[in-house]
């Protein structure tokens, strides 16, 4: 636009070149702008001599120009005032009508939904619509959907994930796993709900959660800090009890304790870990181990339990078979 007023000022503007320049300056702040740069190109020119051809079109454009701003301004302004007030009553009717039909709106809208997942070996941090954080466990996935915080808190876990729930006591956040559904209005636990394993479980660090289940309307529990829930999926009978809940959220921490834990469970556990497929032989599926997994590699992992039980692990190809030490004393 400078590029236009300039030729306008240096009277080389055609007709409709000063229209639309015209309409551009009635637009509000373009006024200030226009004389800024007639300002500024007059500094520049100062000491310049006009060319005699253009000295009559100049004045006489500029001075006619000028006087039409001056009337458009004033005609502007009066109907300005007018709409002004008419502006104040349709805003103070339509602000309510707006935020109405913009919440019908977002309420309607389709669901859509985010996935967060957590590869064998990895553990996912997540922050939440909500500011809520969640820990993604090894080989888990949680998902919400495009309301979230909005009209819902809901979350689909597979696997096992730490939850540090924002409060918010109109609208509770709810968990729901396989065969449990946990409800929270802020609080920390963790959930364990991997396909593969006979039994769900919660653990309550701080706060209270209520248990509630999809397909028994009846069934209800809540929790209290220190508490395990193990919900078994097929008796669908839930046992709770208190517990070091440490050993069972510090994995989110990169530390896995393990608590008298059978070989069979604790393979699981490292095959999330290392992201390391096992074969184990039944005859040492139920030997029981505890030990804490802190930044250990899998080798070594591997030698301990070696050493203080009789086992040995043999690679084969990309498996790792656990074998029956049977020479090695009890």
């Amino acid at each position: 636009m400078k590029s236009k007023i300039t030729k306008y000022l240096k009277g080389k503007s055609s007709a409709e070149e000063q229209t639309e320049l015209l309409n551009w300056v009635r637009k509000d702040g373009h006024l200030h702008e226009f004389q800024q740069i007639k300002e500024e190109w007059k500094a520049e020119v100062v000491t310049e001599a006009i060319p005699s051809e253009f000295a009559g079109n100049w004045q006489s454009i500029q001075n006619h120009m000028m006087d039409q701003l001056q009337k458009d301004i004033q005609r502007k302004q009066r109907t300005l005032n007018f709409f002004r007030y008419a502006a104040i009553l349709i805003v103070a009717i339509g602000l309510p009508a707006l935020f109405y039909i913009s919440t019908q709106n977002k309420n309607q809208a389709p669901l859509t939904y985010t996935t967060v997942s957590a590869d064998y070996g990895q553990i996912s941090k997540v922050l939440l619509p909500d500011s809520s954080v969640v820990w993604v466990n090894s080989g888990s996935t949680i998902k919400y959907n495009n309301h979230f915080s909005a009209s819902n808190r809901d979350i689909e876990l597979v696997g096992e994930a730490f939850f540090k729930v924002k409060h918010n006591a109109d609208l509770p956040l709810v968990v729901s796993s396989s065969g449990l559904q946990v409800k929270v209005l802020g609080t920390e636990f963790s959930v364990s709900d991997y396909p593969e394993e006979s039994n769900i479980q919660v653990v309550l660090e701080k706060g209270k959660v209520e248990l509630t289940s999809a397909s028994d309307i009846n069934f209800r529990k809540e929790m209290k800090p220190g508490e395990l829930a193990s919900f078994d999926k097929t008796m669908k009978k839930l046992s709770v009890g208190n517990v070091n809940t440490n050993l069972y959220t510090s994995w989110k921490d990169g530390m896995i304790n393990i608590y008298n834990l059978p070989l069979s469970e604790l393979v699981i556990k490292l095959e999330k870990r290392y992201n390391q497929k096992f074969e184990v032989d039944d005859a040492i599926k139920s030997m029981p181990y505890t030990f804490t997994i802190k930044n250990e590699d899998l080798s070594s992992v591997l030698r301990l339990m070696e050493k203080i039980t009789p086992v040995v692990a043999i690679q084969d190809k990309n498996v790792i078979k656990l074998k029956h030490n049977k020479t090695k004393l009890k």
